[in-house]
């Protein structure tokens, strides 16, 4: 047994595929030209209006409250999703196809699901969106405060301000959300909302693009999409033995030589996954900020042209 041959066909189309990763990443930041303001007469409109930030029911926030909250969760999350998308394509463009584009799809799914479930659907309202907000913000917080305390002593400046700023945090929520406790929000619950686990957000993103656009993939397919880039991300055998042919070697002397054969039509669904996912994220975000959708027609007209036939709702 020899080591793995470099993979036949993998230049084909990746340049084409790149440009189409990077459209999603234009696109981003060509939406950001409203500056994250919401539009008169939209959803975000109405938000802002009863959540005012900063928060007047708090003397001293902790930190963003209010409306803010929201938007500086939802843009962050879109925000990590285009910068794995502009990676995805560096690594088409460069013809690192293989392995490495496995787990950035998997980031992209996770934090465009992170986005949708905070604006959630249309029966949400504004303080259901809130506590969405807030239940992010509460884990950012632990794990901010957890890694610290494992990266430096309990009693360092680092864990000790994590920890403070923790405290802050999740007192403003139990006064801000009556009926709040303690026991709750250690389990990831506030306000009748309870924080989604990576994968049940993934599922839960698509059986709602399924419910509304007719998507083809619903939760449990998605599921299937999410463990197998999983797989790929944490260390499992039977992708990489998917993708090997073995052959006798050239020397004909009994040894198996192996090949690694990934064609473009792999590569293709893959990245297809990462950008109908952002295509459609980016979509429910502009809508519920009520923008024009300049940047969107301009990324349609771009995945048409280097993903034709992509299943894309307008």
């Amino acid at each position: 047994m020899t080591g793995a041959q470099r993979p036949d066909g993998v230049d084909v189309g990746l340049p084409r595929l790149a440009k189409a990763l990077f459209a999603c990443r234009v696109a981003f930041f060509d939406a950001n030209d409203s500056h994250w303001d919401p539009a008169p007469g939209s959803a975000a409109a109405a938000d802002a209006a009863a959540l005012p930030s900063p928060d007047p029911r708090l003397d001293q926030p902790a930190g963003t409250s209010g409306f803010d909250l929201i938007t500086e969760a939802v843009s962050s999350y879109l925000l990590v999703a285009s910068g794995h998308l502009g990676g995805l394509a560096a690594l088409h463009a460069a013809g690192e196809v293989v392995f490495p584009p496995g787990m950035l799809v998997r980031a992209v799914l996770e934090n465009c699901a992170r986005a949708m479930w905070i604006l959630g659907d249309e029966t949400s309202t504004p303080q259901d969106r809130l506590a969405r907000a807030y239940l992010e913000d509460l884990l950012s917080a632990e794990e901010g405060k957890k890694n610290a305390g494992r990266l430096g002593p309990k009693n360092g400046d680092g864990h000790v301000q994590a920890a403070a700023a923790f405290k802050r945090l999740r007192n403003d929520v139990v006064a801000l959300f009556p009926g709040a406790t303690l026991e709750e929000l250690n389990k990831g619950q506030l306000a009748g909302e309870t924080l989604l686990r990576p994968e049940a957000c993934v599922m839960w993103m698509y059986d709602f693009l399924h419910a509304r656009t007719g998507s083809s993939i619903d939760a449990r397919t998605g599921q299937g999409v999410y463990g197998f880039l999983s797989n790929m991300t944490h260390p499992t055998l039977y992708p990489v033995r998917q993708l090997r042919e073995w052959h006798p070697a050239a020397d004909h002397d009994g040894h198996m030589q192996s090949r690694l054969v990934v064609d473009v039509d792999y590569l293709e669904r893959q990245a297809s996954a990462a950008v109908v996912a952002f295509y459609n994220a980016l979509s429910y975000v502009m809508n519920y900020y009520g923008w024009p959708r300049d940047a969107h027609d301009r990324l349609t007209a771009a995945l048409d042209r280097f993903l034709p036939g992509t299943f894309l709702p307008k």
